[in-house]
């Protein structure tokens, strides 16, 4: 690892998100008056977004659709994000249409490129100027194999790099099998899953979210499980378990929010500061992501 200042490296999806923001329950076979926006968006995206608001450098790895790669470089230096972005020759950039409905979305989504990201992109260059390397685990989606992703830690290991995960979405862990997932991942250092995600790891739906927490502790030494508006708990391997509360905000879009929380975290990580502290930066960066549509910060 470098010995200047701290940089993350972020590798995974990158998203032209829709976003719908109806104005009354939706209604069938009709018309639903809503508000619609187009915003670039994918967890890991979103990630290097809110890590580049902080003001923290930041590398983002990822691929879109021919024609596309200027507009998100644009973009993603707009943010304060360094992009390296390849084009896929077959697929178009990845697309998700989002209906938001309070802390309730249904998700319609497209992978396109996403799918193609090749592991080989993640180069020594960038993993010897890193001190954390996040992953997100749409990545794991077609995209890298168990294989890819236990190399990939290897060699972040090599550069001591520590490897943060966002396991991403209750849907793809279901499509890639909860168990395979979870033993793909094993290894990392820090797991960020919401409680919906971990109650789907550990194949217990209704475990209370201390349990959950801790029993995710075979697959990371750190987890910080977020749990909307009740707040985020921290398990940590000495078995030492924090809760922290939440302040109530509007919520607007919670598209995004668990990107924002994870950037709030691995900044603060990244500078030095304690679980506690860092956890609390999250949940500022989360609040202030579900009072705005979209997954992106607000302009720098």
């Amino acid at each position: 690892m470098s010995d200047a200042a701290p940089r993350i490296l972020v590798v995974g999806d990158v998203i032209n998100d829709i976003v719908v923001l109806p104005s009354q329950p939706l209604r069938a076979d009709t018309d639903t008056p809503s508000t619609v926006i187009a915003t670039p968006g994918g967890s890991a995206a979103n990630t290097a977004a809110w890590i580049g608001w902080h003001g923290t450098p930041v590398d983002f790895v990822g691929l879109v659709g021919a024609g596309d790669a200027d507009h998100h470089r644009r973009v993603f230096r707009d943010a304060g994000v360094t992009p390296h972005l390849h084009e896929s020759t077959t697929r178009g950039t990845g697309t998700i249409v989002i209906i938001a409905e309070g802390e309730q979305r249904t998700m319609l989504t497209d992978r396109g490129a996403n799918d193609e990201l090749d592991p080989a992109s993640v180069t020594d260059e960038l993993l010897a100027s890193a001190s954390i390397l996040h992953l997100t685990g749409y990545g794991l989606v077609n995209a890298f194999t168990a294989d890819d992703v236990a190399r990939l830690i290897a060699r972040a290991r090599e550069h001591g790099v520590t490897v943060s995960l966002d396991p991403g979405s209750v849907g793809f862990i279901t499509d890639y099998g909860p168990q395979e997932f979870r033993k793909a991942v094993t290894g990392v250092d820090l797991l960020l899953p919401n409680l919906a995600e971990a109650r789907m790891l550990i194949g217990q739906p209704d475990a209370p979210p201390a349990h959950a927490a801790v029993v995710l502790l075979d697959v990371a030494p750190l987890v910080m499980l977020t749990d909307g508006a009740r707040g985020v708990l921290i398990a940590k391997q000495s078995g030492v378990v924090h809760e922290l509360a939440v302040d109530a905000v509007p919520v607007v879009d919670s598209t995004g929010a668990g990107d924002a929380f994870g950037a709030g975290v691995l900044v603060a990580l990244a500078s030095g500061q304690a679980v506690r502290a860092a956890a609390a930066q999250g949940m500022r960066a989360a609040a202030l992501a579900v009072s705005r549509a979209g997954g992106r910060p607000p302009a720098r």
